[in-house]
């Protein structure tokens, strides 16, 4: 039970439903092995079918249904674990804000802000995990395959998390600025006022379109740089020697995936930024949180 004073955050909804949440956890890990796996075993199936080879296209179709299973396992589970979890707390949620004497618009936006918990649990951070794990595992596999890609890419990472470091106290005061706005969504409604609903929608697009220009400039900043990573590593491993058309295409593919892994923890780590605005905002007992920067 949420108590009036308790925090809530998403390391207090894992603490109370820490064993359900770690089986995910560890489904998720294991899926992500297996899709670590994918571009070695298809650089092995090919190898073999230019010699007449069928082992590595038979070891590359049982890690397909592998993968498969595990992963339509792990959601399965998951969307009945989570499903139960938003059921339980957002009654309390409810009750809370309710003993704090929050108005019924504050009321119905938060219990959207705690869905987003949740959503967060049960979809991103799976995700996550996957791309936290494909990066380390394809850097891994990258630096005994060749080592200038594998300092490229180190190098590139480095650059991308200055990126995002940089853009963090802006991703804040903009989803502050949002959340603050969609809290008075309901008391706007109720006024049945016109010229008052169309100015606050138009303050709500505003700060969505604020999010996603901010969102845009840090992406395609970052895109420059892999896009130097993916012309280098063609160039370095064309250059290296290898013979073997399946090495070659192995390192490339785990390029590749190292650049999907690094596009999207960005992505996880602006929401971890939404999430603790949204920690914040829970958790003040004393009304309103501090005003948002303005438009």
């Amino acid at each position: 039970m949420i108590a009036a004073n308790d925090t809530l955050s998403l390391g207090a909804i894992y603490k109370r439903y820490a064993w359900r949440i770690r089986f995910t956890w560890v489904l998720v890990l294991l899926e992500a092995i297996l899709f670590i796996l994918f571009p070695m075993a298809i650089g092995w199936a090919i190898d073999d079918l230019l010699e007449s080879r069928w082992h590595g296209l038979w070891a590359l179709g049982l890690l397909g249904f592998a993968t498969l299973g595990v992963g339509a396992g792990r959601r399965y589970y998951d969307t009945r674990i989570y499903a139960g979890i938003y059921e339980r707390i957002t009654p309390e949620l409810v009750q809370n804000e309710r003993a704090r004497d929050k108005s019924v618009s504050v009321i119905t936006a938060r219990t959207g802000l705690l869905k987003e918990f949740v959503e967060f649990l049960e979809n991103s951070f799976p995700e996550m995990m996957n791309s936290l794990i494909a990066l380390v595992g394809t850097l891994v596999i990258i630096l005994f395959l060749n080592i200038k890609v594998f300092l490229a890419c180190l190098l590139t990472t480095a650059l991308i998390a200055v990126v995002y470091t940089l853009s963090s106290n802006r991703t804040y005061r903009s989803n502050q600025g949002f959340n603050h706005t969609l809290e008075e969504q309901v008391d706007v409604l109720e006024e049945n006022e016109a010229t008052a609903i169309k100015a606050y929608y138009k303050k709500l697009s505003l700060w969505n379109i604020r999010l996603s220009d901010l969102e845009t400039v840090t992406f395609s900043i970052c895109w420059v740089f892999l896009i130097a990573l993916l012309v280098y590593a063609v160039v370095a491993v064309v250059q290296s020697g290898l013979s073997s058309h399946g090495a070659i295409l192995a390192i490339l593919m785990y390029v590749f995936s190292y650049i999907e892994a690094v596009v999207a923890i960005p992505y996880f780590y602006q929401q971890w930024v939404r999430l603790q605005e949204i920690t914040h905002r829970l958790s003040d007992s004393n009304g309103e949180t501090s005003p948002p920067a303005s438009v």
